[in-house]
C-alpha cells in the first residue's frame, strides 16, 4: 500500500515537472519579460529568465502580479495602461492560452515602439553634434561676410541682402533647436538637493514668461495637496516643452489649453483640436516627427529625455477630437518590489 502511494506520488511530481517545463518553455524564447499568471488571481505561476533576473533571480512563483509590476491606468478605456518594472516603463500585451488542460494569462512586456531606445538616441545625437561642427562655422563666415557689406545703396540691394540675412538667422534657429538636443542634459537648471515642488507654483510662475495671449487660454486644476516629485528646474522644463507643443497645435491655436495636476506623481496637458495622425503616433518621441510647419519635432523628445533622468516618462494619454491631445509626465511609483 505503501509502495502504491509512493509510485502515485511520484509520478504526479513527474507531471507537475513535466507540466512547469512546458510553461517555461513556452515563454522562454522572449528577450522581453514575460510572466504567465493564473487568471483568477493574478499569481505567477512561471516566469522567463528576463523577468526572473530583472528580480534578483528570486523565485516569483505564487507571488502576486502587482508585487512585482507596477501597473499605471492611462485613461477610462479598457486595457489602457503602462507598466513600470526593472526602473523601466513598458507596454504590456497580454493575451489567454491554454496548456495541458489549464488556461493561463500570459503577460509580455515590450519596450514602447514610439520611444527610441538608447543606441538610437546616442546615433541621433551624434549625427547632430557632426552636422553642427561642420556647418556652424561656414555659416559664422557667411554672417560675416554679410555684415561687411551692408552699407549697399540701392534699395534692391538691401532687399535681397535683407531676405539672406533674414534665411541665415532663421538657419541658426534651427541649429540651436539642434544644439538643446545634442546637449541635452546641459539644457536642465540642476537642483541636486531638490527633490519635490510645489507643481502649482512652479507652472504658475512659468506662465508670466508667455505671452498675454496665450496665458489667457490656460486653464490650472489641481486635485491634490501632494508635492509633485520632481524639484522645479525639472518641473519648468517639461511642462514648457509640453505647454510648447500644445500652443504650437495649429488648429487649435484659438482654443484653451488645460493643465491638470492630478496628483504627485502625474501632470497632463490637455490642447484642443485635429487629433495627431497614427504614422505619427507611431514614433511620437523621435527627432524630427511632426505635423507643424517651421518645427523640427524636438520637443517632446528633450521632455521624454529630462523626464526619464528620474525614471519618469511622458505617454499620450488621450488623442480625440473631442476629448482633446493630452500629454502626461507620469513619476516612477515609490515602492516596487523589482
Amino acid at each position: 500500500m505503501l509502495m502504491e502511494m509512493n509510485t502515485s506520488t511520484t509520478g504526479k511530481l513527474k507531471l507537475e515537472t513535466r507540466s512547469m517545463n512546458s510553461l517555461r518553455t513556452l515563454i522562454s524564447g522572449s528577450a522581453d519579460p514575460v510572466f504567465l499568471l493564473n487568471p483568477d488571481d493574478q499569481t505567477i505561476v512561471a516566469a522567463n529568465d528576463t523577468a526572473i533576473s530583472a528580480c534578483g533571480d528570486v523565485d516569483l512563483v505564487g507571488k502576486k502580479l502587482d508585487q512585482v509590476v507596477h501597473f499605471e491606468t492611462l485613461s477610462d478605456q479598457p486595457n489602457d495602461e503602462i507598466a513600470y518594472f526593472n526602473n523601466q516603463w513598458l507596454v504590456p500585451h497580454s493575451r489567454r492560452i491554454k496548456l495541458n488542460h489549464k488556461t493561463y494569462n500570459k503577460l509580455d512586456l515590450a519596450p514602447s515602439s514610439s520611444i527610441p531606445d538608447d543606441n538610437t538616441l546616442f546615433t541621433i545625437r551624434k549625427m547632430i553634434a557632426v552636422l553642427l561642427h561642420r556647418l556652424r562655422s561656414p555659416m559664422t563666415g557667411m554672417q560675416g561676410y554679410l555684415e561687411m557689406i551692408q552699407d549697399v545703396k540701392h534699395d534692391n540691394d538691401k532687399r535681397k541682402l535683407a531676405k539672406v540675412g533674414e534665411g541665415l538667422d532663421y538657419l541658426f534657429e534651427i541649429m540651436d533647436e539642434l544644439e538643446l538636443l545634442h546637449h541635452a542634459e546641459a539644457y536642465l537648471e540642476d537642483e541636486p538637493n531638490a527633490t519635490a515642488s510645489d507643481a502649482e507654483t512652479v507652472i504658475r510662475q512659468m506662465l508670466i514668461e508667455y505671452p498675454v495671449e496665450l496665458r489667457n487660454r490656460v486653464k490650472i486644476e489641481t486635485h491634490t495637496n501632494q508635492q509633485f516629485e520632481f524639484n522645479s528646474a525639472e518641473l519648468k522644463q517639461i511642462v514648457t516643452l509640453l505647454l510648447n507643443n500644445s500652443a504650437e497645435h495649429q488648429s487649435g491655436i484659438n482654443k484653451p489649453v488645460k493643465i491638470d495636476i492630478h496628483s504627485g506623481r502625474k501632470i497632463t496637458v490637455t490642447n484642443f483640436g485635429t487629433p495627431i495622425p497614427d504614422e505619427v503616433v507611431d514614433n511620437l518621441y523621435f527627432p524630427f516627427v511632426t505635423t507643424k510647419a517651421n518645427n523640427l519635432g524636438i520637443g517632446l523628445s528633450l521632455a521624454q529625455l529630462i523626464a526619464g533622468r528620474r525614471g519618469a516618462t511622458i505617454v499620450l494619454t488621450e488623442n480625440s477630437p473631442v476629448l482633446g491631445i493630452s500629454f502626461s509626465l507620469i513619476c516612477k511609483p515609490q515602492e516596487i518590489s523589482s
